[in-house]
């Protein structure tokens, strides 16, 4: 592990900011105050905290996003798989667990996967929003079923080689 920390990014409902989410270190450096940057009102992207909108295990509805950024000794490659639990012959298992996004009707985010047991952050149960975690459900029609099946969640894998 590099370093941990909490997940964020842009509130659900912008439909501006950025897409992905970010690991933010527990130990963040600032800017100075005079930093010579310069934007008219509104001209700016915002970033927020993470919460879960299941309840998994120990988490619940809430419960704010740990992150961690790690890298992977002897390896070339690490690759998240969807709709997968183990590992191509020959890659190392490095977690599995269930693949989250953005609410259907909200802003778009990206596919992400949560360890099969998560953590939290040790704070604050409040609805606070922010860059938000659902559980993924598989639809039927453009995606053949089977193999799938209609209203499945998604596992996922993160493997390494």
């Amino acid at each position: 592990m590099i370093y941990s920390g909490t997940a964020g990014g842009s509130f659900f409902t912008d439909k501006g900011g950025a897409s992905n989410t970010l690991c933010l270190p527990h130990n963040p450096e600032f800017l100075p105050d005079h930093f010579p940057v310069k934007y008219s009102p509104g001209e700016i992207g915002f970033l927020y905290g993470g919460e879960y909108q299941f309840s998994l295990k120990n988490v619940v509805i809430q419960d704010d996003v740990p992150c961690s950024v790690c890298r992977v000794n002897m390896a070339t490659s690490a690759i998240m798989f969807p709709a997968k639990l183990s590992c191509p012959s020959g890659w190392k298992k490095q977690y599995s667990g269930l693949l989250t996004s953005e609410r259907h009707d909200h802003t778009r985010s990206e596919y992400l996967c949560i360890d099969e047991d998560p953590d939290f952050i040790e704070r604050s149960r409040a609805n606070e929003n922010g860059r938000l975690f659902h559980p993924t459900l598989t639809v039927c029609g453009t995606l053949p079923c089977p193999p799938y099946r209609n209203a499945s969640y998604v596992p996922c894998v993160v493997c390494s080689v």
